[in-house]
């Protein structure tokens, strides 16, 4: 079957059937009075069959016996008593009801609590690690950095195989910053920015870096938009894995927007939007998690350090995607901290 949780729905369904006609074969010609008390055991299914079953069911299943003594009611001739059985089951009902969203709330956060200790402890054991590590490789890197570009400099001919040693070193050392900022917070050195000229200057690396590809840039912001007390570098770091993001979905060319508007009297919004391939819900849900990703060549840190850092930072980073309509990242921050 397809769909098997449509049996259940059939059973409840068939059940109620089946019983409203033996009750009004059984009673028929004979005093309603009966029905005044209700049935014990459909209280009990409504009172606790909720917390085992969804939303659904459970007004399925409230809709089923409120239908059934109405429909008894008419049949035998004084559908007024039957107001007190119906009346009953919708007070059980709504106690029912109550019961069920505050058990699903509580299930919820307890999920979700477990979800992010779970998390965090993974974090703080890969950051351990790359804590111990990452300067112990970070060393021989530099030395076989330095060594690459007197190679370059003595063997001209091979320049271009040089140039890609070079860029993957740097891709190398990139890994192990991000690692380190898993591993040990940095300290944040605030200070007033101006956020447009340090999108201005991450859009003109990137967009040398990714020569050839058709893609325009469009950024706007607001005549009032204000300084913003940051972390210069580390802002620059979160423009850049974001706006890199935007390139990378679009191969085939298209839009960039990146839009700075003032919220409020304390805070700052930056919308990056790109009309690229987007992203599915269920890959969305999991984007900001450590090492997740889709990309090739990706790592799976850059989105999870750049939330950190805005969260740092004491903002709120959101994406919002449509698969094949593209994709808008919102940044909030604090004008002050």
């Amino acid at each position: 079957m397809e769909k098997p949780y449509i049996i259940k729905y059939m059973y409840v369904v068939t059940y109620y059937v089946v019983t409203t006609f033996d009750d009004v074969i059984t009673f028929m010609g004979t005093s309603p009075e009966y029905y005044q008390n209700g049935n014990v055991a459909e209280i009990a299914l409504l009172l606790f069959a909720p917390i085992f079953i969804n939303n659904k069911f459970f007004l399925t299943v409230t809709i089923a016996i409120i239908l059934k003594y109405s429909f008894i009611g008419l049949l035998l001739g004084n559908g007024i008593i039957m107001l007190v059985p119906i009346v009953l089951i919708c007070v059980f009902a709504l106690i029912a009801y109550i019961l069920l969203t505050r058990f699903n709330s509580y299930t919820k956060a307890l999920t979700e609590t477990h979800e992010e200790l779970r998390d965090k402890e993974k974090l703080a054991f890969v950051g351990q690690m790359a804590t111990t590590i990452g300067h112990e490789i970070r060393n021989p890197l530099a030395s076989l950095k330095g060594f690459t570009q007197l190679q370059r400099e003595k063997h001209k001919e091979d320049d271009l195989q040089y140039s890609i040693m070079e860029q993957e070193i740097d891709r190398i050392d990139s890994i192990l910053t991000d690692l380190l900022v898993i591993g040990k917070p940095r300290q944040i050195n605030v200070a007033p920015c101006n956020l447009k000229e340090h999108l201005g200057y991450v859009i003109s690396i990137i967009e040398q870096s990714e020569q050839g590809k058709n893609i325009e840039v469009d950024l706007k912001m607001d005549e009032s938009f204000p300084l913003v007390e940051c972390d210069e570098k580390q802002m620059k770091q979160v423009f850049l894995n974001l706006i890199k993001n935007g390139f990378e979905s679009m191969p085939e060319g298209g839009k960039l927007s990146i839009k700075g508007s003032q919220v409020d009297e304390n805070k700052v919004s930056i919308k990056i939007c790109d009309d690229g391939c987007g992203i599915p819900s269920d890959i969305l849900e999991k984007l900001f998690q450590p090492f997740f990703t889709t990309k090739d060549y990706g790592t799976g840190l850059g989105l999870m350090v750049s939330r950190k850092i805005i969260e740092d930072h004491h903002g709120k980073i959101d994406i919002e995607s449509k698969e094949g309509k593209g994709t808008t990242v919102e940044i909030l921050l604090p004008i002050t901290q």
